[in-house]
């Protein structure tokens, strides 16, 4: 089942009532923005607190990410995106979770990405790919590539179908 909010606090309530598997969401809402929520979120006291959250947005401002990465988002996707990045980042939140870390200026997913040897023996540090320029044309935006290591230490990788 998908709910659907284009506000912050509406939001939350939702979630509150049907606790989702994962939660996507845009950094601008409206009354409480996507980071906000986010820390609303991994404050809570239950397990909606450890639920992954993407953050789908158009704002690639450096600072703008790393509060979203400050407040515990799980994966950071820049606008435009495709069918084939979303299911990149979905799969990756449920096939390869990240553990949480608990510290007293912190709670949300480990900032670093496993860094096991992938399918074929290739690490995935080594795997490179040219970065895809997102945001407007002239604005100080970071490329997606910019934003996986900057969320979590390294980039999402396609591995086959795997």
């Amino acid at each position: 089942m998908i709910e659907e909010s284009d506000c912050g606090r509406n939001a939350m309530n939702t979630i509150r009532q049907w606790p989702p598997d994962v939660i996507l969401t845009e950094y601008w809402l409206s009354l409480m923005n996507g980071v906000e929520m986010l820390r609303t979120v991994r404050t809570d006291k239950g397990p909606l607190r450890f639920t992954p959250i993407i953050m789908v947005s158009a704002e690639t401002l450096r600072e703008k990410v790393i509060a979203a990465r400050n407040a515990g988002v799980t994966e950071y996707i820049a606008k435009p995106i495709t069918a084939k990045d979303m299911l990149l980042r979905i799969r990756e939140v449920i096939e390869r979770p990240r553990p949480f870390v608990d510290s007293k200026a912190y709670f949300g997913p480990d900032r670093r990405r496993r860094t096991e040897i992938m399918a074929g023996g290739a690490d995935r540090r080594g795997l490179g790919e040219c970065p895809r320029p997102v945001g407007k044309e002239g604005a100080e935006g970071l490329t997606q590539d910019q934003i996986d290591r900057l969320v979590a230490d390294d980039t999402i990788k396609d591995f086959g179908g795997r």
